[in-house]
This record gives C-alpha cells, structure tokens and sequence, in this order.
C-alpha cells in the first residue's frame, strides 16, 4: 500500500482538484492523510466531506503548526509501505501511484520522478526508461540535491522538493527522519538529505507525474527579516549531513558554493531589499554577524571556482566589506529577478 500524505492550510481554491486528482490514481490501493493545519477558509470542511465519503482517507487537524509539522503528523499516521507527499494546490497523473508500485517492487530504496512543464504532460504516455542508482552513485544523487541539478539531460526533476518522489517508510522510521520544525526554509532539503544519506539503491523514471500549480500566492521571493538566521541553520545541519555519511570530501566545492548561494540570496531577498526598512546602520549589523559566520568565511575562499559573474562580484565586494556597492548590486539583482519573474 502507498501513503499519501498531503498537508493542508487555506487550500480551498484548489483542494478538490488536488484530492481528485489522487483519487483518479490508476492504483487503488492507496491510503490518502489529510493534515488540516489550522486553516481559516473552507479547507476543514472540503476534507471532511471527502473523509466521509472514501474509507481511505484519513483526516488529521491540528492548530496552525507550519508545514513540516502537518508532514510529520501525516508520517505518523502512515501504513503504507511507500509515502508520497502531494502538496493541497498542486496535481499528480493518473499513473504516478502505479509507477510507484511497479518500481517500488525492485527494492529500492527511493523513487525519483519528473514535474510537469504543463497540466497537459500529465496525460498518460510512454513510460521512460528507468535508471538506477546504487551506492556508488550516491555522490552524483548529493550533488543533483545540492546544486539542483538535472540527473539526466532535458529532465525536469526537483530533487529538493519532496513531492514527485516515494520514500520507504521503513527506512524513515528507522532513522527516525522528520522535517525540521525550526526551518521555515530549505526544510525539504534538509529532510531529503537526511534520508538519501540512508539509500543505498534508488531509482529514477523521468515521467512527468506531478504538476505544481504556481500562483500568485505561492512565490517563495517574499521578506523575511528571519531568514538569514533560517539559512545559517540549514547550511549548518546540512554539513553535518554530509559528515556523517562522509561525503563531505568529495562534495566540498558543492556545499561551499550553495553556501555562497545562500549567502548572495540572503543579501537580494533580505539584508538589501526594498522591503527591508531597517537602517542602513542595521543592516551593516547584519553583514557584520554573517561575516562572522564560520561556514560563510571558509565558504568565501571558493568564490573565485564557482558561481556565475554575478555571485562572484557580489561575494567580492561582501568579503571587501564594501557594502554600499554590496547593496547597490543587490537591489539591482532583486529588481531584475523579480521583473523576471513577472514576465
């Protein structure tokens, strides 16, 4: 049996055709977790109506608690030898469950699909060759998580995402893996590195099974003046990740340069964006702890091997303590992603 969990928070507008979508599985023999964290617009009765009417879905609510919480009350409530995540707002193909199930039979220990470029991919049609992955291949599958990169070319995987994937619930329990509450950011990647440092046999079919519904509302560019503190955290647990399935040596430049990433996303999305009204003195304040960062000093000495013209120029004048040029890039690099964005 598959477990598919699905956290819901003001979900509404598109709750129905996520559940619908789920219930068309070619697969049947599926149990569906409904995780209602405290939402304030209509979800709690959609969820309810749809318990009542399937013996397979389970309907949890809870007070408002983030979305690692729901997930990790949705995994306890697992039986499934295999848990899916689907997301409220998003549609998975009617095939993507009997794929997990075909594959899941080779004893692999993580499944990997494709997201949709459009609702229309989702149709049913040839299915890709599998490829397969063992343990040797564990630090080609690290760097994909890392650098976000595609596994094959012309592939739409996203590896950080827990969706368009099926976990052993086995393996999950026995390592005792869950999202981290006190991330608000990165908490998928997190919790998939935690549980690759796990896999030793994985496949991946590049089948377009899962289709993420961006909206308006769900743009992930948004202030958060907490969110330089967030991305210190993940970058730390990560490393620890890394070390202790010792992985580290042979993904140094990999992990320095998201480092680097994180640090250039911290000073466009927070410490220099228009939206941040703090002084120019508190934001200097700011750049003076992440340069007190001891993963982002030993990250800077990788600048010049990584990342594109931009980073680096920006990383450059971080590490010059040029600031006020470090913030004019920044907001010119903010207002340029976000028209991108728009387009």
């Amino acid at each position: 049996m598959i477990s598919v969990v699905i956290p819901v928070y003001n979900a509404a507008q598109y709750l129905r055709g996520c559940l619908d979508s789920v219930l068309r599985s070619v697969y049947q023999d599926f149990e569906m977790i409904l995780v209602n964290d405290g939402s304030t617009d209509g979800s709690f009765q959609i969820c309810g109506e749809y318990a009542a009417r399937d013996s397979r879905i389970k309907f949890i609510s809870q007070e408002n608690a983030g979305a690692s919480a729901a997930r990790n009350r949705g995994m306890d409530a697992c039986r499934g030898e295999w848990i899916v995540f689907v997301d409220a707002d998003d549609f998975i193909s009617p095939n993507f469950l009997n794929l997990v199930a075909r594959e899941g039979y080779q004893g692999q220990d993580i499944l990997l699909f494709d997201f949709a470029r459009s609702e229309t991919d989702l149709a049913a049609g040839p299915t890709p060759e599998t490829l397969w992955f063992g343990r040797e291949q564990l630090p080609a599958l690290f760097r994909s998580l890392i650098q976000r990169l595609p596994l094959v070319e012309g592939g739409n995987l996203n590896f950080v995402s827990p969706c368009a994937k099926a976990y052993r619930r086995e393996l999950i329990e026995a390592a005792s893996i869950r999202f981290s509450p006190e991330l608000f950011f990165g908490e998928d990647k997190l919790f998939n590195a935690e549980y690759l440092a796990q896999v030793r046999r994985c496949a991946y079919c590049p089948a377009p099974v899962y289709y993420y519904n961006l909206h308006p509302d769900s743009s992930s560019h948004r202030f958060n003046p907490m969110l330089a503190g967030n991305l210190s955290r993940l970058l730390e647990k990560l490393k620890e990740v890394l070390i202790s399935c010792r992985m580290l040596p042979q993904l140094e430049l990999d992990f320095f340069s998201y480092a680097l990433e994180n640090l250039s996303y911290t000073m466009v999305w927070t410490v220099f964006c228009r939206e941040n009204t703090s002084t120019f003195a508190e934001k200097l304040q700011i750049c003076r702890i992440l340069r007190e960062n001891a993963l982002y000093c030993e990250a800077m000495a990788y600048n010049r091997s990584c990342g594109h013209w931009v980073r680096k120029t920006l990383i450059w004048l971080f590490r010059l303590r040029w600031y006020p040029a470090v913030g004019l890039l920044s907001r010119i690099w903010h207002d340029y992603l976000s028209w991108k964005n728009r387009r």
